[in-house]
């Protein structure tokens, strides 16, 4: 599992020019899952991303993480984040995990956010989505289960 952290004052999630999800001050996360992925490294990848202290405290120091805040996720499935651009122009996604596969993992994610008590949202898995965030700081954080 990949996935991009970023800290956002909001962000709002549109299918077919409809609104789905909509966060204020939080994490969009977008995830990408390879087929080598399984429920332990998931759950290795969620733990990360739920306590990750990407948050300023009254110090300016980033200490305190989306609970601390009362924050909100925005959690969007990104097949992308598994291309590779290592042989000409156009990416190869055959690491990215199958469809069905991903949907279980991704399901299975979701379920972990929301079970850590987490306020998340989704998108719409597979779907051809438009996000429109407003991004602090800027913090973008990559966490890849492939590095834990």
């Amino acid at each position: 599992m990949r996935v991009i952290c970023q800290v956002v004052n909001s962000a709002v999630l549109f299918e077919s020019k409809s609104e789905i999800s909509k966060i204020g001050r939080g994490l969009l996360v977008y995830a990408g899952f390879c087929k080598n992925d399984n429920e332990q490294s998931i759950l290795k990848i969620i733990n990360k991303v739920c306590g990750l202290r990407v948050f300023s405290d009254s110090d300016g120091k980033l200490n305190l993480s989306l609970k601390d805040i009362g924050g909100q996720m925005l959690f969007v499935s990104n097949f992308t984040l598994y291309g590779d651009c290592s042989r000409g122009f156009r990416p190869s996604f055959v690491k990215s995990a199958k469809f069905d596969c991903a949907k279980k993992l991704y399901d299975f994610s979701y379920d972990r956010i929301k079970e850590s008590g987490i306020d998340v949202y989704t998108g719409v898995f597979g779907g051809d989505m438009e996000i429109e965030s407003c991004a602090n700081g800027p913090v973008n954080i990559i966490i890849d289960s492939e590095e834990l």
